[in-house]
């Protein structure tokens, strides 16, 4: 795979393991919900590092958990005390994947894409890059309804994020200025852990460019290259051993250059 596919933006954001995933949607949450002003979704994290060693005593005892949880989730991670040492684990994964998917739906990402062309012999790559880093003192993200799940050993959570008014006009002139809504379906293996999340991400939005661009122009293009802003709920799980990853975004294309020659 081309390196360029894993500049996603600096600073570095740090590797961890293990499953980090947005919850995947059931039936009785597939209701779109209204975005334009507050971000509002749904998250999971694995509850332990080493799925499988979760403490069978906490079974007894998720609403108090879900109390102390709900205390971590939106300060500083300092006491030491049983409960905080087995929760820290997915507290941490779900305050590194919230800020980097409200950032692509608040300021959105770039992308630069050459196709392949055998004829020619040009190999695919696929640059995918952060237009801005999500500012959370202008963008504070809060979580809310904790609920630790015994059974799978999970943690679920809502994440929430206000627009600032400037980023609702943002969002509406992005809504507004017939900018075709696009679809795109990534993977990466889980065993590279936030990296892969990322990986799945970018490739996802690869797929939802080349797929509109296949149906838009006759010629292969040399290169396409602008911005994409998510929306909607992404919707992200995993499937034998990989991140499978379902997003959907608003496109903006800045470039379109073409061969000189056929």
């Amino acid at each position: 795979m081309d390196k360029r596919l894993q500049t996603l933006g600096k600073p570095k954001i740090l590797f961890f393991t293990l499953a980090v995933a947005l919850f995947a949607v059931s039936p009785a949450f597939s209701q779109q919900i209204d975005q334009s002003n507050k971000i509002r979704i749904q998250i999971w994290s694995e509850m332990d590092a080493f799925p499988g060693h979760f403490d069978k005593e906490m079974e007894d005892s998720t609403t108090v958990a879900a109390e102390k949880i709900q205390q971590q989730l939106n300060e500083t991670l300092e006491t030491e005390n049983r409960d905080a040492t087995i929760f820290a684990y997915a507290i941490a994964r779900a305050k590194e994947i919230a800020p980097f998917l409200i950032e692509g739906m608040i300021h959105g990402w770039t992308f630069d894409y050459v196709p392949y062309d055998k004829t020619r012999q040009v190999d695919e790559y696929f640059e995918f890059g952060r237009i801005r880093e999500l500012d959370k003192t202008v963008n504070p993200v809060t979580y809310k309804e904790p609920l630790p799940r015994a059974g799978d050993g999970r943690l679920l959570c809502w994440i929430e994020c206000e627009r600032t008014p400037e980023q609702q006009l943002s969002f509406q002139r992005w809504k507004t200025i017939t900018n075709p809504k696009v679809r795109g379906h990534g993977t990466a293996p889980v065993e590279k852990g936030f990296d892969g999340i990322q990986e799945a991400c970018a490739q996802a939005l690869k797929n939802a460019v080349r797929e509109y661009w296949r149906t838009k122009t006759k010629n292969k293009p040399k290169e396409i290259s602008g911005t994409a802003l998510l929306i909607q709920e992404p919707r992200v799980y995993i499937k034998d051993g990989n991140y499978v990853v379902d997003l959907d975004f608003f496109l903006e294309t800045d470039k379109i250059v073409s061969y000189s020659y056929y």
